[in-house]
């Protein structure tokens, strides 16, 4: 194992100004991803600074990266003001691993995609000029049928669709000070660099996330298709979250996971639903716009399938 420091920080801001001070340092919450990282040897940090420590005051609407996922899933208030992404943490993962992931890792988590993982392979993400992914006879039954900017990887990601769909903000803590972020903005284009499954700079930590319950968020769902029932990542996802007003759907979102570089909302989907009555024959609309656009690869074509189901399944059960 690498030698590195270890400091215990106590809030998020000492940690910020910690890492700062320390370009090869990272930061450790629960450490699941970073354990994987540093085991695979993708990373050799100086120090890690701790964050096992950090607790922020609860508040009303707010929830501290530190909170686990177990937490979430078990959350009544949430099961009544936003029931999707108490359903995305408590379907994620073991519940092992719910006990000790946290919101911030989930949100900040990097690929696991094989070619990134895997030194031996050309990864467009770590700076070479073709994705493996995408290279006559890969393996990628598991990647993305919307690949962006030439990397094909699937975001890990269960909570950040439903956040996204809920209009969610995180608080973003650095050594100079604090940000609100969008969570939808926390994720860009893959191509900007190995690290750049997150917009965050270095130093930089999701503090927290606040959401408003409003009629989206109330009336959500989370829907996802996994080869395993334990201990297994998606094969596709989706957030639907419907404000219906006298029949007819006044707003709609509809976010996909782990079936794009980034969570990929549907926009064309939603613009079809928007002021029309929610019936079978524009659920199944909807559903196929959703992945009008996908151009699976050669051994993923079945995401598409899995996607489109996924969708009717949620819409007909927030239409009920």
């Amino acid at each position: 194992m690498h030698r590195f420091a270890y400091h215990t920080a106590e809030s998020y801001s000492a940690a910020a100004k910690a890492l700062a001070k320390r370009p090869e340092a990272w930061a450790k919450g629960a450490g699941l991803d970073l354990l994987d990282l540093l085991k695979e040897r993708l990373i050799e940090p100086s120090d890690l600074v701790s964050l096992h420590e950090v607790r922020t005051p609860p508040a009303k609407g707010l929830l501290p990266a530190h909170t686990t996922l177990a937490e979430l899933g078990r959350d009544e208030g949430l099961a009544k003001s936003f029931p999707a992404l108490m359903q995305a943490a408590a379907e994620a993962a073991t519940p092992q691993i719910r006990n000790r992931a946290t919101l911030g890792g989930n949100l900040a988590q990097h690929t696991r995609c094989p070619y990134f993982r895997g030194s031996d392979f050309a990864c467009y993400k770590r700076g070479a000029p073709v994705c493996s992914a995408q290279e006559q006879g890969a393996f990628n039954r598991y990647h993305a049928i919307f690949p962006r900017g030439g990397c094909a990887s699937a975001h890990p990601s269960n909570l950040a669709p439903a956040l996204i769909a809920g209009d969610a903000i995180a608080k973003v803590v650095s050594a100079d000070g604090s940000r609100d972020v969008p969570v939808a903005e926390l994720y860009g284009d893959p191509a900007r660099g190995k690290w750049s499954d997150t917009t965050l700079a270095h130093g930089e930590l999701i503090e927290s996330v606040r959401f408003e319950p409003t009629p989206l968020t109330r009336r959500s769902v989370y829907k996802e298709l996994r080869e395993r029932q334990s201990f297994d990542f998606a094969l596709a996802s989706v957030v639907c979250a419907l404000d219906l007003r006298e029949g007819k759907v006044h707003a709609v979102r509809i976010v996909c996971g782990a079936v794009a570089p980034t969570p990929y909302r549907a926009t064309d989907a939603e613009a079809l639903l928007v002021g029309k009555g929610l019936d079978e024959a524009q659920i199944t609309k909807a559903a196929a716009a959703v992945v009008a656009k996908a151009t699976p690869l050669s051994g993923n074509k079945h995401k598409v399938v899995i996607l489109k189901r996924l969708v009717e399944r949620a819409l007909r059960e927030l239409n009920q």
